[in-house]
């Protein structure tokens, strides 16, 4: 297994990226604390891990109240006595946009995303040290590496980034190593709830189809998998980087969305083969 004898601790646990690496993580060996606001939905969780055979636990926390934090540490510590990896995943994504932005919007938005996310870090990494060293993934998005129209969200995404590089610099010689997971449009409970529209649905399936190279959303499983990856041994060599997990979104969407509107392949296609069929056909008169 993976994760065999490591400990993790996930905030937005019970949530759907949280949900489907707190299980997955268990299935691979971890003991995993689910943390999060609401004690019935982490307590249904942990125990749904519990009777599959993995091992989890279920702590009250808001990322924004360092006294929950220090007792969240210190509960890990008191049940298990060390700490492998945090994931953090919790985050808001409320709309704050230029032109005008509500200043209290915006420093709410700072405070979930990226002020709570640094009080994760610099909380749990001397535990992680003393447990030997380990590995924290900040879950960020495409929308920390590219413009956005929701102003508050990219920029304290991009931020979120900025801060995991640092961590990365500053906790390598306490054998700790922080990365960054860039998601593109993935399936939660949220979009789940959105696309259940039909309206909804028809359009971002025409978005996905002509926008990302893979055709689709993604899962919430597979932001888990790039999650383990990064909290395993697999992964010991790499720190203070990122990895898009969008389907080939960032990479190629401005092209794409005009190929496959216009099919620019094909057009190129049928260019090239007539450029061949003159080119054969001048070789006579030459």
């Amino acid at each position: 297994m993976r994760l065999e004898n490591k400990v993790a601790l996930i905030t937005g646990g019970y949530g759907g990226m949280g949900r489907a690496s707190a299980r997955l993580f268990a299935r691979e060996g971890a003991t995993v604390f689910v943390a999060g606001r609401s004690e019935e939905r982490g307590d249904a969780l942990a125990a749904d891990i519990n009777e599959a055979g993995g091992k989890c636990y279920f702590l009250q926390l808001d990322v924004v109240n360092q006294e929950q934090w220090d007792a969240a540490v210190a509960f890990v510590k008191a049940q298990v006595g060390a700490l492998h990896s945090l994931v953090n995943i919790v985050g808001s994504n409320a709309l704050v946009r230029l032109p005008k932005v509500d200043i209290d919007e915006w420093n709410k938005i700072f405070e979930i995303n990226v002020t709570g996310t640094l009080r994760g870090i610099q909380t749990c990494a001397p535990l992680i040290r003393d447990s030997g060293g380990g590995s924290i993934v900040n879950i960020g998005s495409v929308a920390g590496i590219t413009g956005n129209f929701s102003t508050g969200y990219s920029s304290s995404k991009w931020a979120l980034e900025g801060l995991s590089r640092s961590a990365a610099y500053i906790y390598a010689d306490w054998g700790i190593r922080c990365n960054v997971i860039q998601p593109g449009f993935i399936e939660t409970d949220l979009t789940a709830a959105m696309s259940s529209n039909p309206l909804v649905k028809k359009m971002a399936s025409k978005a996905m189809n002509n926008t990302v190279l893979l055709r689709r959303s993604g899962k919430a499983e597979e932001i888990a998998f790039t999650a383990l990856f990064l909290a395993s041994d697999e992964s010991s060599y790499i720190t203070g980087t990122d990895i898009v997990v969008d389907g080939g979104w960032f990479s190629s969407a401005p092209y794409l969305a005009n190929e496959r509107s216009h099919h620019m392949l094909q057009l190129l296609s049928t260019k090239d083969k007539a450029q061949h069929l003159m080119d054969d056909f001048l070789k006579h008169f030459r």
